[in-house]
This record gives structure tokens, sequence and C-alpha cells, in this order.
């Protein structure tokens, strides 16, 4: 795996690495130990790279920017936010604290919010972590939301296994794209976080049923 050059995205103290590199995806990388993986997860080994986007329904509420690990999201208050393609990662934070539910993925699903106790959280499979306290997952997290943990007892050549601080955790999979091991998962998955309902079928629905009835 080679890096090039690397450039700060973002605006506080968070560091952030934006690398330009040829090779394969950073869950099959343990040579660079880049640190924030952010460039490789976000679309290098993709042939095209979709951003999530804030519709007309956005509120203005600010939700979405507190929540952003990579500072994309910008907006006042009472106006429609905006998302910087540039720095966005599609990793769905923004779209489970959105109230009127105005974010679409990167396939233009709706995203779904959820209640605070069912935000989307990190979980680590034991018997996936291998001990070896690479700390991949630790180094990408933007949240400081991983640890590892070398309480248990050591067994060969055990250096520990990685820990959920769920507080900071927004559930943003940057740990679970980043992990050759399938170690750490985010739950619930992708696929139950959308809502599953396109705007336009809204309104082709209230239109079809009273047809329908007419017809009868």
């Amino acid at each position: 795996m080679q890096a090039g050059s690397s450039a700060a995205i973002s605006a506080s103290g968070v560091s952030f690495r934006r690398l330009t590199v040829a090779g394969p995806r950073p869950s099959s990388c343990l040579a660079a130990r880049c640190g924030a993986y952010l460039y490789c997860l976000r679309g290098h080994y993709r042939r095209s790279v979709l951003t999530y986007k804030i519709i007309e329904t956005c509120i203005g509420c600010t939700a979405c920017t507190k929540r952003c690990p990579t500072e994309a999201i910008t907006g006042t208050r009472n106006v429609i936010h905006q998302i910087d393609p540039d720095l966005c990662i599609d990793c769905g934070a923004c779209a489970v604290v959105c109230p009127p539910e105005a974010i679409l993925d990167e396939l233009g699903d709706v995203g779904k919010t959820f209640p605070r106790r069912e935000w989307p959280l990190a979980k680590v499979i034991d018997d996936n972590c291998i001990g070896s306290g690479c700390e991949l997952c630790i180094a990408v997290c933007p949240f400081d939301a991983l640890e590892l943990d070398v309480s248990g007892e050591r067994v060969g050549d055990f250096f520990g296994v990685t820990r959920v601080i769920e507080r900071r955790c927004t559930g943003c999979r940057l740990c679970e794209q980043s992990c050759g091991w399938s170690a750490i998962y985010i739950d619930p998955p992708r696929e139950m976080q959308k809502k599953r309902v396109w705007p336009d079928e809204i309104e082709v629905t209230e239109v079809a049923e009273p047809a329908a009835a007419a017809a009868e």
C-alpha cells in the first residue's frame, strides 16, 4: 500500500488525514497504520463516489452538525443545511438524529430517525478480535469511542481486545470498515437504518388509492 500526500480536513481539534492510496482497501492493510482512513473508506476502492444529501424538508435544527464525525455538514439554524461531498464519508451518523428525516443516503434512500436509546452502536465480537493489539479500529475512530482492554487473561500473544465506550460512539461505521477480521460491527446494520420510503412514493400512493376505490 502506497500513500501519497495527506491533508487535514477537520476544522476542529480532531485530526483527520485524507490519503491518496493505491492497493487494497484498508480492511486488508496492516502495514500502513495510517490513522484515519477517511479517503480509503470514502470511495477510493469504488468506481463512483456517492454521498449523503439533505433535502428541502430540513428544518435547520443543527442536530446533524453535532453528530457528523468529519464536520461535513454546515448551515445556520432554521436554514436548510448542506453536506460537503469532499468530507462526507457516507457513515449515516447524521441521518439517525434528523427529526424530519430529511437526509438521503448514498443510494437515495431516506434515513430513519432513531430514539436515543436505539442509536446505532459499535459491537465487538471477542472471538474474532485477534487480540494482537493492532488497534486499527481504535486509530480510525474520530470520537475516541474505542479502547484496548488488556484486563483479560493473557493467552499466547494476547495483547488485548477492543472495547466500546458507548456514550461516545456515533455508529459512524469507520471501525467496522477498518477491521480485516469482521470483529466489530454496527448494530443495527445499515439496511435497518433506512425508512424505505421515497418522497415521490408518498404522493403516488395518495393518488392511487382514491383512483382504485372509484374503479370498484
